[in-house]
């Protein structure tokens, strides 16, 4: 059993005094959550202040963080084990400031399971499920239809009067209320905005209240910027597609990955070859390939991408940072230090690094590299003086980089196991969003 469970077996048992209901549940035991889930609790606002205490007080919590919204409290925790666990405390029913759902009348309306744990009733869970997806615009996930449907008919009957009842609605079965399109779906929204609480003064008030949270969140809470480098072969491409993966599905991050640098202008060749096949030949080409020797030519391919970076990173940071995303950079502007004649450059490192002055710091530069003959049993491109060379030059500049003191984190990771790499490079990720 790992930490995260130790912890939910402690924070339920410690809670149980406490008015609550769990909210999209539909289990039988905490447990049965999966790894990637958060937990959803509906609590009564006067007892958050010592339901954080309790979160706070749990055992082998590595990194907590709070953020709190005027409806909700929005738990991130880190174990040391590496597990985690994401916990939503609501306190009223709100979306965009529109208040959907009576959060007194479901706190009234609980089913205690054998377990102990205390739930929203069926009507209200489905309820809450139904107007949460349909106000994100979004589709019921199938998971929740066939937790419904798996129900008796009596029980099926009882969330069948409950809607008719609340919303008005002429429905054959439950399963009409699913389309986002439908008129009952119309019907259930125009009932929610004609609802005493989103009109008058507590109207405006709601929305002022959201508008201002959007606000704060959109300084606060800025995107992140993570780069990977490395000799082809040291693994870069597995690692980052792990770690993109992860980021969406267990924390949640909106990303996006960039391939070595804004590309807010075109590749030179594309010109000549098209923007497909041109990129086609970025990807191929090997590191040290270029057949450029000219230093004319050299300075001016520099400049034009160098002005890529200088205009780009502006546009990435207002497309993607300000907005929340975590933007992941295979390669970046390190390549053109330490092997710009993969991109026809020769001028020298002294000159490229200078440049980098006025570049974007990323939050977290990883260098992956391993022993020459472990690159050459997965790619036998490079030669092992080649790698050795290239690998070296990488390790002396991230060692002066992370020497800089006010410089961002430049981590060096031997991947020889994949599993050890992706756990450490997830765990400067993790501190990093939370």
């Amino acid at each position: 059993m790992n930490q995260r469970r130790h912890f939910l077996d402690y924070f339920f048992k410690e809670i149980m005094p406490y008015r609550y209901a769990l909210l999209k549940f539909i289990h039988t035991s905490i447990h049965e959550i999966p790894e990637n889930s958060d937990v959803d609790i509906l609590i009564s606002q006067v007892d958050l202040r010592k339901i954080l205490r309790i979160v706070e007080k749990g055992k082998n919590i590595e990194r907590v963080q709070f953020h709190k919204k005027s409806f909700a409290t929005f738990t991130c925790l880190l174990f040391e084990d590496g597990s985690y666990l994401e916990i939503d405390f609501l306190h009223r029913f709100d979306r965009k400031g529109v208040v959907y759902l009576d959060a007194a009348m479901v706190l009234d309306d609980i089913d205690v399971l054998n377990s102990g744990l205390k739930v929203a009733s069926h009507a209200y869970n489905f309820e809450y499920i139904l107007l949460f997806y349909l106000l994100n615009d979004a589709v019921v996930p199938q998971k929740y239809r066939d937790y419904f449907a798996s129900f008796s008919a009596p029980e099926r009957s009882g969330i069948f009067i409950h809607m008719t009842s609340s919303y008005g609605v002429n429905i054959n079965v439950l399963e009409d209320l699913y389309s986002l399109h439908s008129r009952h779906a119309k019907k259930v929204r125009l009932r929610i905005e004609n609802l005493s609480v989103n009109k008058g003064v507590r109207f405006v008030y709601y929305k002022l209240r959201y508008s201002v949270e959007v606000l704060k969140d959109a300084i606060s809470h800025r995107g992140i910027m993570i780069t990977f480098s490395g000799v082809d072969g040291a693994g870069k491409s597995t690692i980052i597609d792990e770690v993109n993966e992860m980021l969406k599905s267990k924390f949640r991050q909106r990303t996006v990955i960039l391939r070595h640098r804004p590309s807010l202008l075109p590749i030179l060749s594309s010109m000549r070859y098209g923007k497909a096949k041109a990129e086609s030949n970025t990807r191929e080409r090997l590191p040290r390939q270029g057949t450029n020797s000219s230093g004319l030519s050299s300075f001016f391919r520099f400049m034009y991408y160098y002005i890529d970076y200088i205009l780009g990173q502006f546009y990435i940071y207002f497309k993607y940072t300000l907005r929340g995303y975590t933007v992941l950079y295979d390669r970046y502007y390190f390549d053109f230090i330490i092997d710009s004649k993969r991109s026809n450059i020769v001028l020298p490192k002294k000159f490229m690094k200078w440049g980098y002055h006025f570049i974007f710091k990323p939050e977290l530069n990883v260098f992956l590299y391993a022993d020459p003959e472990v690159i050459r049993e997965r790619k036998q491109e490079l030669d092992t003086i080649a790698i050795s060379e290239l690998t070296s030059d990488y390790k002396k500049l991230f060692a002066d980089l992370s020497n800089g003191g006010k410089q961002k984190n430049y981590l060096m990771v031997n991947n020889v196991s994949k599993e050890e790499t992706f756990r450490r490079v997830m765990k400067e990720c993790i501190y990093l969003i939370i």
